[in-house]
């Protein structure tokens, strides 16, 4: 047989094939909601009424029957229904499982009426799987472009939401409880805040990867995903449920940062929140403990807001601190190797020889030092009230210079994430 006459067969099988689907498509439509709705109750797809899932299937299968006999194929994909599993929050399968459960249906009854020549079925068999292709394809994109959306808008509002409780003054309750429920997200539970800061300042790439590392701890502890997030690149807040089945999520985080992110990540956490509104102190203490986690150079570890709350009080009044400075360690201000000195001491125990060593000096330098010290300050060095009482004043004075280094932009976490 001649090319144009084999075409010519193919052609006229296909208009034969479509007016046949047209006078069965009640029958196949019937057809497909039976195999549509025991899947259903099988729990594999989403339930969806069986009278649209017919007249669904009713217009697919006079595209298919226009597209066999070139009336125009696929004009309009008929329902949307990728849209609507976008806004469900469902899985993208479910947004063409039907289309394809039709296709095998369409494609059997084809096969079972053939009373022609294995090459014009196999033509047909063609045709219908490319007019399906492009109404999946339809059925994918209208998925993602609701799915960008609306995670765009969840993203706006889960961050406009973190903002308010970050800012400080009181909110109120019902509206964050509004605006949760709108995130699918139960306000009634209790909250903690963790901080994330990348030092050095990352690259994109390198903010890309320490991101995900610290969500996929997050999403780990919970699963649900109920998580606000605030960012900006190379600074993460994120509000997270804590009761959750499993490793708490200050275990998680510590087991992170013993891995190579712990080289250039420093973490915080405050203390939790019984509800989602009442949270806001914990995103404000998780932002402070970071602060001087980073003024410490405490990275590759976890600082709760316990952990340095003296600290956190002294950083946020600012003349209680300078007035422990000024009465307590006044006059070695001027002298930073007598409170370089102080500040070893204290830290090794108030061990003589481990002070020196740690200062790559003589034990009788340190000793003399510690002498003045005591002389200028009018503390015995030997005292643990005394010297408790210095520590107080070291602990003001890093306060001080934490604040100025805040109001000079370089530290100041709460303007760098509403920047």
């Amino acid at each position: 047989m001649a090319p144009s006459d084999m075409s010519a067969t193919i052609t006229d099988h296909m208009t034969t094939v479509a007016r046949d689907l047209e006078s069965a498509s009640t029958a196949l439509a019937n057809e497909f909601v039976r195999q549509y709705v025991s899947t259903t109750e099988s729990g594999s797809v989403d339930r969806q009424a069986p009278v649209e899932a017919f007249d669904m299937a009713v217009r697919v299968i006079g595209l298919c029957a226009d597209g066999l006999a070139d009336r125009g194929a696929g004009a309009e994909l008929p329902a949307g229904r990728g849209a609507r599993v976008a806004l469900q929050g469902k899985p993208v399968a479910e947004a063409v499982e039907w289309l394809r459960l039709l296709e095998r249906v369409v494609a059997d009854h084809v096969l079972g009426h053939a009373t022609a020549g294995r090459d014009q079925i196999r033509a047909v068999l063609g045709r219908l799987a490319e007019l399906f292709d492009v109404l999946c394809t339809r059925e994918l994109e209208s998925f993602t472009s609701t799915y960008n959306e609306l995670a765009g808008w969840q993203a706006r509002v889960g961050t406009d939401l973190l903002s308010c409780l970050i800012a400080g003054p009181a909110v109120d309750a019902s509206t964050v409880n509004d605006q949760a429920r709108m995130l699918n997200i139960n306000p009634h539970q209790r909250f903690r805040a963790v901080a994330a800061y990348h030092d050095p300042a990352p690259t994109a790439q390198q903010w890309v990867r320490a991101r995900r590392r610290i969500m996929e701890v997050l999403w780990r502890h919970d699963p649900r995903r109920e998580i606000l997030i605030r960012e900006r690149r190379g600074l993460l807040l994120a509000l997270v449920p804590i009761d959750r089945a499993g490793p708490g999520l200050v275990e998680l985080l510590t087991r992170m940062l013993d891995d190579e992110p712990g080289r250039s990540l420093f973490v915080s956490a405050g203390e939790p929140g019984a509800t989602l509104p009442a949270a806001g102190h914990s995103c404000r203490q998780a932002l402070s403990a970071l602060e001087i986690s980073i003024y410490r150079d405490q990275r590759g570890q976890v600082t709760q807001c316990t952990d340095v709350i003296l600290e956190v009080l002294l950083a946020h009044n600012r003349w209680v601190s300078k007035r422990l400075i000024e009465t307590r360690i006044g006059q070695l201000v001027e002298k930073p190797h007598l409170l370089d000195t102080l500040r070893v001491y204290i830290s090794c125990d108030m061990a003589l020889q481990r002070t020196a060593e740690e200062l790559v000096v003589h034990p009788n330098t340190v000793a003399y030092r510690l002498r003045q010290i005591a002389t200028l300050t009018g503390r015995d060095m030997r005292r643990i009230t005394d010297i408790g009482d210095l520590n107080v004043a070291l602990m003001a004075y890093d306060a001080i210079q934490m604040r100025r280094d805040r109001e000079e932009a370089r530290t100041d976490l709460r303007a760098r994430l509403f920047a």
